[in-house]
């Protein structure tokens, strides 16, 4: 059967373009997590999103299931087997200092502006219309298609472990339109580390900085008692260093500032981390206690976990990172989330036990907050060979190799699935920073690429 699945996709340009601009309009980022909020557990925002994808499947005559407002699928076909998809309609908070509004799903030189662009709701566009191609043009299929849809993959990815304990069935094959082209094969292990301790300073009352560990953060602050003049000093400390930052006033004490850039906890080496920045401010001032001494001796500029001693680098899969993401402190004490990813070769207990030996000396302790053990696709199995030739076919690259990433995708959450595409290696890329966008010309080679890819998977 002939078919010119690009020419199918350009047909409905207009269409996926107007189905994304009203997904990215609405504002998806997780409020709190309530299990008793009926149909919405993870708040109003990603419930509207949920709502919207499948009321697009109703309407194009699929069969759809919205499991209790954690997850959702949209279904074509009855076989018993079937070739999964998951994408995800939650975002990762906004941020800062975003040239067009981050819910305004504006269309500048050819991109689409918004969070979610590119993480996650134009690939689940995509592939819905990968999906709905299909349907209508009646193509025969040995399997059933399903398009599953998360709710909860920036954080703890509660909505695949429920939807999953409803539906334990296993695709025969399948794919996550959440990662990069040409195909991602092997992914890192990826955990949420806690490190806590006590705050009893009478200088550094509290400190704040970062929205999420798999994000390096772009602010941070800290609350000073003036035991002397830190607002000299600090504007001193910014002009010096060239960094963006300011001051505050609150009941006499003093909150200092400062800016960094954000990016992928994946990538930190993309971001400029803002925690680090504040605490060359406290390193400098000499302020005495034990959380600076901390960060000074095992954290600040560190993106590998070479100071507290567990570096480490595969030949096939990379470093080891370590992003410190997010400080806290409430009620005397203070928190910071690593997230750390490792690749083959790393034994993780023995990683988390170097890290609590280290951090001791401060009386700080350690807690896995969370823990994705790393995945690994043989990377000449059928199904990567055939994305692969699907995907050489589409954009003529025939060098191109399947990879691997510091990234966790929900390829973690399904068997004999990997991740694939959106993102063009050789294209910039804003997900997790301010001014995220999708190129609307990309986004729909992507949205061919994946219906040639059901059509090979399920034919």
């Amino acid at each position: 059967m002939s078919i010119n699945f690009k020419d199918e996709v350009l047909k409905r340009k207009d269409d996926i373009i107007n189905d994304l601009t009203r997904l990215i309009k609405i504002n998806s980022e997780l409020t709190t997590f309530d299990p008793n909020r009926k149909n919405a557990p993870f708040g109003e925002g990603i419930k509207e999103a949920l709502d919207m994808m499948l009321s697009l499947g109703e309407k194009d005559g699929f069969k759809t299931v919205n499991l209790d407002g954690y997850a959702g699928h949209i279904e074509y076909g009855e076989q018993k087997d079937f070739v999964g998809m998951i994408g995800h309609l939650d975002v990762v908070p906004a941020g800062n200092d975003w040239t067009y509004e981050p819910y305004g799903a504006e269309i500048h030189h050819g991109r689409m502006y918004g969070r979610g662009t590119e993480d996650d709701k134009g690939p689940t566009i995509a592939a819905y219309y990968a999906l709905k191609i299909l349907k209508e043009l009646n193509v025969p299929l040995s399997k059933r298609i399903k398009l599953i849809l998360g709710n909860d993959e920036e954080t703890s990815w509660r909505c695949m472990r429920h939807y999953f304990s409803v539906y334990p069935e296993a695709p025969v094959s399948g794919f996550i339109p959440d990662a990069d082209f040409p195909l991602i094969y092997a992914e890192k292990g990826i955990s949420r580390i806690l490190v806590q301790g006590q705050l009893d300073s009478e200088v550094l009352l509290s400190v704040s900085g970062g929205f999420r560990d798999n994000m390096v953060p772009d602010y941070a602050s800290a609350e000073l008692n003036p035991v002397k003049d830190f607002e000299k000093s600090f504007k001193v400390f910014l002009k010096k260093k060239e960094y963006e930052g300011h001051i505050d006033h609150k009941n006499g004490h003093l909150i200092v500032k400062v800016v960094g850039k954000s990016a992928h906890g994946s990538t930190p080496q993309y971001g400029e981390n803002a925690i680090d920045r504040l605490f060359e401010f406290l390193i400098e001032e000499k302020i005495d206690h034990p959380l600076v001494h901390l960060v000074e001796k095992y954290l600040i500029h560190d993106i590998h976990g070479t100071k507290l001693g567990v570096d480490y680098h595969d030949e096939e899969m990379g470093y080891l990172t370590n992003n410190l993401g997010v400080i806290s402190s409430e009620n005397g004490t203070y928190t910071i989330r690593l997230n750390l990813r490792y690749p083959n070769g790393v034994d993780f207990d023995n990683v988390v036990s170097e890290i609590a030996k280290a951090v001791s000396e401060f009386g700080a302790t350690v807690k896995v907050d969370s823990h994705q053990k790393l995945l690994y696709k043989d990377p000449k199995s059928p199904l990567v060979q055939t994305l692969m030739n699907v995907y050489i076919k589409h954009t003529g690259d025939k060098k191109a190799k399947p990879i691997n990433i510091g990234g966790g995708t929900f390829a973690r959450a399904m068997p004999n699935c990997v991740a694939f595409g959106p993102h063009f290696l050789d294209k910039p890329t804003y997900i997790h920073q301010k001014n995220e966008f999708i190129d609307l010309d990309d986004l729909l080679m992507a949205t061919a690429i994946y219906t040639e890819a059901l059509y090979e998977l399920s034919k």
